[in-house]
């Protein structure tokens, strides 16, 4: 239906103005001679107008209403964008990669999209990979499928935290209390793995146990609702230096663009009296500068803009990431355990609601950037959700995630749209949302991206939107507590 009403405006824009000019013509010519009279043809052309103007409202109407549900994702932008490079003959194993990243980066959020697009990518790389006869250089980079383990960068760490740090499985075992640990280490028993051995580098972990690890996941991890775990990922070569999986390459990449590496590596706290557009010219500083530092790294072998990269080449610079990543995700999860433990997820009638203040959790700091706020929220949310599945509950409820920046004196809120348990079908799905009365369209829609910026309007409160997601916004302190109110009495949610 919005489809068609769509094409009808389209189609009748060029008519309404064509017919506006006449009308103009005929009034200056009416107002020349002194004449006002309608003719049959006169009163027809008048009833036709006002039928097409009706149809153009509704069909308005229909197209406004689409845009009010709410947002998601429905496709990669990078699958996009290498389709078009394709049809003018421009596809290279380079573009391929890119392509392929971008694609990559949706699998936390919208797995679905990631599953719909990952073998048509498969494909791709059999077509274009070059023999792997040839002889290999230190510039050779090649592209290859090869087996992979959905877990948190395993191969730069121990398989301990790789199972501990993924949010699939964090969520799965509820990893965040004693018991959910307890049965983390009866996992690696059961898989006949000590922890000894599981928490070894996994350079130096035995070789044996790793080649074993396809088929002991495939016979293991099912029972604990963790499937999935063992699948193709995409491997990039650096000629000698070594390999990178695509789903490496993205928790790098966020991570060189997240937020001052400085902060979150060694702690490091700003003046608390500096002026607050001192403190917002910093942040937009350090945005641009992981910028250019990410777009660096995206190229194989690095370029040398010295006030980034430091001569650093591109493969350098995703190892740096690597290492910022994981100690990212530590913050992260020391955050999320934090609150959930004091019970601080509060349980509106509409939405669910975190809000962090001074001594909420440890590191505050750090969740003043929206996409490391996002990450803590998300983690939460497939928490929440895992537990309420687990006790026969299967109401779905979006987060609102409000983080306090002191030196600012403002909020980052960020709303996230609900998630359905990992792994869910789409058929489970339906009949989930059949039996709570809902629609029957399984996606979830992000309803924040509209009610954000309407409540903000109605409420005159002051408020920043600084990145393309309108579900992200800064909003001073004392605007907070008002804003809230008027989003859960909006009706929009």
């Amino acid at each position: 239906m919005e489809r068609e009403a769509y094409q009808y405006l389209v189609e009748h824009e060029d008519e309404e103005e064509d017919e506006n000019e006449e009308d103009e013509v005929e009034k200056s010519d009416d107002e020349a001679t002194g004449e006002d009279v309608d003719t049959d043809e006169d009163v027809l052309s008048i009833s036709k107008k006002k039928l097409r103007k009706s149809a153009s409202n509704s069909a308005e109407n229909l197209i406004l209403s689409y845009y009010n549900q709410g947002t998601t994702v429905a496709t990669s932008t990078t699958a996009t964008m290498y389709a078009l490079i394709s049809s003018i003959g421009e596809t290279t194993i380079e573009n391929l990669w890119l392509a392929i990243v971008g694609t990559s980066s949706l699998d936390s959020y919208y797995p679905d999209v990631y599953d719909k697009i990952q073998p048509l990518f498969n494909e791709e790389v059999y077509r274009l990979n070059p023999s792997s006869t040839s002889e290999k250089t230190a510039d050779t980079t090649s592209l290859s499928v090869e087996k992979d383990y959905h877990l948190f960068l395993l191969r730069h760490w121990t398989l301990y935290d790789a199972f501990f740090y993924l949010s699939h499985v964090n969520s799965k075992l509820n990893l965040w209390t004693e018991e959910g640990r307890k049965r983390l280490h009866k996992l690696f028993a059961k898989m006949g793995v000590s922890l000894a051995t599981a928490q070894q580098k996994w350079l130096y972990m035995d070789v044996t146990v790793k080649k074993q690890l396809p088929y002991i996941f495939n016979k293991y991890l099912p029972l604990y609702g963790l499937e999935g775990i063992v699948r193709d990922g995409f491997v990039r070569t650096y000629g000698y230096r070594g390999q990178l999986l695509a789903m490496e390459c993205v928790e790098a990449l966020t991570a060189l663009l997240e937020c001052d590496r400085a902060q979150v590596l060694n702690g490091d706290h700003p003046d608390d009296d500096r002026l607050i557009h001192q403190r917002i010219e910093d942040k937009e500083r350090i945005w641009v500068s992981n910028f250019w530092m990410s777009w660096d790294a995206l190229s194989t072998y690095g370029t040398q803009n010295k006030s980034t990269t430091k001569g650093n080449k591109g493969f350098d610079l995703l190892l740096e990431g690597l290492d910022h990543a994981k100690r990212i995700q530590q913050l992260i999860f020391r955050a999320g355990m934090s609150l959930l433990e004091r019970r601080l997820v509060k349980n509106l009638r509409l939405y669910r609601l975190c809000v962090l203040n001074d001594g909420a959790i440890p590191d505050l700091l750090v969740f003043s950037n929206p996409l490391i706020l996002s990450k803590l929220g998300t983690w939460l949310l497939e928490n929440i959700t895992e537990l309420e599945f687990a006790n026969n509950s299967t109401t779905l409820k979006p987060l609102v995630v409000a983080s306090l920046d002191v030196p600012s004196d403002t909020y980052l809120v960020i709303g996230l749209a609900p998630k359905y348990p990992r792994g869910m079908s789409n058929s489970d799905a339906a009949k989930m949302l059949h039996k709570n009365g809902d629609a029957t369209v399984t996606t979830r829609l992000n309803t924040f991206s509209v009610a954000f910026q309407q409540v903000a309007l109605t409420l005159g409160a002051k408020v920043r939107i600084d990145s393309f997601d309108s579900s992200v916004i800064e909003i001073r302190r004392d605007d907070l507590s008002p804003f809230l109110e008027r989003l859960t009495l909006s009706g929009l949610i």
